[in-house]
């Protein structure tokens, strides 16, 4: 708490906005990391979007449940002589022990700093976001510096098991021959990936709801942390995570999305996806939602944000495709490509 009450004394001595700075790093990761997931996804290598999904949507799941277990109260709680700077009042949610902000730019930075990793430089600055995230939740006074230092362990765990993941089912692909999206035993494998990862989510929530939370009161007799609040960010984790793996499954078993092969087409299609995404989570969700309580309306919000990027939005490029294949089909001016196959629209290529 020393630690925290030193950076404590520099903010009080600091302007605002240098608050402002600090949180625009803590909660750039929060919206930021599912677009950047995206865009590598969509545009550039299916491989590396997934790996980059599965680290972010997994690593938050476990890290709630990490947070739900030990139950440690937020430094200001623990310790009255600590005080949130007010910016970051709305975001501080949960248990404070791992940083949930912390554990997810490790998991985004660093999964994005390996896809990269040719590129020194780039390598460098995903690490530098990562190491500021973790300081600016310590600066604004969210997190002790044990809480982001187990969060950025605990990340690189979670690379490391996803990264063996992946590798082993590229590893059991290329040992099939042929064609993996075609290949029964290649979709048996992710069916199997998608439901064990299905059973943990189902086997935590049941442990998260059951299980028994600190029951703290002050002086005048208010509790001191509610633990319904405590673990409504577990069912955003819940959401995230299973729309990752039935949406990843999805396209993997019936899609077979392309990439584009130009960068104007690149942008095109991660502008048109990443719009869709903020009509989702602004508008069609909260509509949605509207009869559910908290609980249910964060697994809800996250399972459809999830699932769009890894299965809606490649589903929606297909039939797109597919419809132009047959308008040129029926067209009797043109004279291009005329193949039933989507896949044989020029400019775009597969990857498993």
């Amino acid at each position: 708490m020393e630690y925290l009450l030193e950076l404590q004394n520099l903010r009080d001595a600091s302007p605002a906005m240098l608050n402002y700075f600090f949180l625009g790093i803590s909660e750039f990761i929060s919206v930021g990391g599912i677009f950047i997931a995206a865009y590598i996804y969509w545009c550039l290598s299916k491989r590396a979007g997934a790996y980059i999904l599965f680290c972010f949507s997994g690593g938050y799941m476990l890290n709630q449940i990490i947070k739900n277990t030990a139950c440690i109260y937020r430094p200001w709680i623990a310790d009255p002589r600590i005080h949130l700077a007010e910016q970051a009042a709305s975001s501080a949610t949960g248990y404070s022990f791992p940083s949930g902000h912390t554990l997810s730019a490790t998991a985004v930075y660093g999964s994005t700093g390996i896809y990269m990793s040719k590129n020194k430089l780039f390598v460098a600055f995903m690490a530098l976001m990562i190491v500021l995230t973790a300081f600016a939740r310590n600066w604004l006074g969210a997190h002790t510096l044990l809480d982001v230092s187990v969060a950025v362990l605990e990340g690189v765990i979670v690379l490391i098991i996803n990264a063996l993941i992946i590798s082993w089912l590229v590893k059991k692909d290329e040992s099939y021959g042929g064609d993996p999206y075609k290949d029964k035993r290649s979709i048996r494998n992710r069916a199997v990936l998608m439901v064990i990862g299905l059973i943990f989510i189902i086997v935590s929530m049941i442990y998260i709801e059951l299980k028994p939370y600190p029951m703290d009161y002050d002086a005048s007799g208010n509790i001191l942390v509610e633990p319904y609040k405590m673990i409504t960010d577990c069912y955003t984790g819940a959401g995230m995570f299973s729309g990752f793996l039935i949406g990843w499954f999805i396209e993997r078993r019936f899609i077979d999305y392309h990439l584009p092969y130009e960068k104007s087409q690149r942008g095109y299609r991660f502008v048109f996806g990443a719009l869709g995404l903020i009509i989702l989570y602004i508008a069609i969700a909260p509509l949605i939602t509207i009869p559910f309580d908290s609980h249910i309306s964060h697994l809800i919000k996250y399972f459809l944000v999830f699932f769009w990027v890894s299965g809606g939005y490649p589903a929606l490029v297909k039939w797109q495709r597919q419809r132009l294949q047959r308008f040129k089909r029926e067209d009797p001016n043109y004279t291009g490509n005329v193949s039933g196959n989507w896949q044989h629209v020029p400019g775009e290529k597969s990857e498993q």
